[in-house]
């Protein structure tokens, strides 16, 4: 029987490069090779059962999840899964799943004749250019539709990870503002209204505590300012002497006047009205309760667990390695997949399937 339950981090599965990025074929072999050497991918219901109540798996009984929603799960991950006999969970960014009412093709559409090749969605293509030499990432994710298919399968189950996967500003004190520029993520928005010009304060994921506020007069200044058109923004910023006289009239506020801290109630208030948006949109579109819930960036504070509590959730996801055993429903840890071969991804569902190596190995990583 199982004793410590791997669990597989996966996000983007795509032809693009990136450090959260697996290629297509890479996958594949991975759930080829998992399946030869009998390791089964889990339900998600399967899992919360052994981290919640002990109910013992099979031996070589590995989770497969992936973060945010992305379009490129559904067009590649999902018929490789059901090509090996894996079950997995998608951790969705409630906020972001579209309302495309008609299913996109999979490679097994294209595979099986369904469609033609070039139908394909261009999820290996998600830089845009935003002005000459600046781009930034753009990605598609699935819909609601697509995720009702998936769960119809039964090889995918989606579930929570927050409505919104915002930052939040953590500090008074900044360098610099914050502009259009060549950005390679999708998730960097900041709770609230998001101006360019804006000090660049310090951020912190949207769970992780208290907010800074930056006031409405410093707003008022920076949007009467700066130029909210992404291109003129970014023109504006071309200058010198603009970012310098944005700087005097910021230099003018006192720190009172530049903003303040939320207190414990208005944090609390800003955890539980994210969570539970997330949790009656999953529960409206797919029509069953959820009681997983995956932290954005694996960073929670004890407030926001509490909140999440009180909403129903039961079972949490972090970003941090190391063993899960029987009833670690609290902090469920996963390792990041990356873009290796299947010898390498073995040999680490066999370290965290052993308990105390995946304890060691975890510390000694800190």
């Amino acid at each position: 029987m199982t004793k410590s339950l791997p669990v597989l981090m996966y996000h983007y599965v795509s032809k693009c490069e990136g450090s959260i990025s697996v290629d297509p074929r890479t996958f594949e072999d991975h759930c080829r090779t998992l399946a030869a050497r009998g390791w089964h991918g889990i339900s998600l219901h399967e899992a919360e059962q052994f981290l919640l109540n002990g109910t013992p798996l099979p031996r070589r009984s590995v989770l497969i999840t992936f973060d945010d929603g992305y379009l490129d799960n559904y067009i590649y991950a999902w018929p490789v899964l059901k090509k090996y006999g894996h079950k997995a969970v998608i951790f969705a960014v409630t906020s972001k799943i579209e309302n495309h009412a008609t299913l996109r093709p999979t490679i097994d559409d294209i595979r099986e004749g369904r469609a033609r090749p070039d139908a394909l969605p261009q999820v290996d293509k998600p830089f845009i250019e935003i002005a000459e030499g600046v781009a930034e990432r753009q990605d598609t994710f699935f819909s609601w539709s697509e995720a009702r298919a998936m769960e119809a399968s039964g090889v995918i189950t989606i579930a929570a990870h927050s409505h919104s996967h915002a930052n939040i500003f953590c500090g008074h004190e900044y360098s610099g503002f914050i502009f259009p520029r060549g950005r390679g993520r999708t998730f960097y928005e900041v709770e609230g209204e998001n101006l360019w010009g804006m000090p660049a304060y310090p951020k912190a994921p949207a769970f992780s505590g208290n907010a800074f506020l930056p006031s409405a007069r410093l707003m008022d200044i920076v949007r009467s300012t700066v130029p909210q058109n992404k291109i003129e923004a970014y023109n504006f910023a071309q200058q010198q002497e603009n970012r310098d006289r944005l700087q005097r009239k910021l230099d003018a506020l006192s720190a009172t006047e530049a903003g303040r801290y939320e207190t414990d109630e208005e944090r609390d208030a800003r955890f539980t009205k994210d969570i539970a948006a997330c949790k009656a949109l999953l529960e409206k579109e797919l029509g069953h309760a959820r009681r997983s819930f995956c932290w954005p960036w694996g960073v929670a504070g004890t407030a926001a667990k509490l909140m999440a509590e009180q909403q129903g959730f039961s079972v949490f996801f972090t970003t941090a390695p190391g063993a899960n055993p029987p009833h670690s429903a609290g902090a469920v840890h996963r390792f990041k997949v990356k873009n290796r071969p299947a010898r390498w991804l073995l040999s680490r569902v066999r370290l965290y399937a052993n308990p105390a190596a995946a304890r060691i190995y975890s510390f000694l990583r800190r």
